[in-house]
């Protein structure tokens, strides 16, 4: 079964240049991917493998990434709107907590 996987990279960006490289992290940079299910449940080492190929050559002398994790995802995210998030925020800003002790 075809699922898609998210493969989340460290992304990096060099300030230096190809003589005198200055790596500095940038934070995470998501890919996807669908492929077959089955692919990464009997092949997981393999398929990591894989994509770390994949991401190196996708690296070049301005940008580079490293494989962090992988999730295969079965179903479609479901989405919270933001309104909805911010009157939650707003009601647990407004909430007094409770002090455990």
């Amino acid at each position: 079964m075809k699922t898609l996987v998210q493969i989340t990279t460290q992304f990096f960006e060099n300030y230096g240049n190809s003589d005198s490289p200055h790596w500095k992290a940038k934070g995470s940079l998501m890919f996807n991917v669908y492929v077959d299910s089955d692919d990464f449940m009997y092949l997981e080492e393999q398929c990591i493998e894989a994509i770390r190929l994949l991401l190196f050559e996708k690296s070049n002398n301005h940008e580079r990434f490293e494989y962090v994790s992988h999730e295969l995802v079965f179903q479609e995210p479901i989405m919270i709107h933001e309104k909805e998030f911010q009157m939650k925020l707003q009601s647990v800003l407004h909430t007094p907590q409770l002090v455990n002790e």
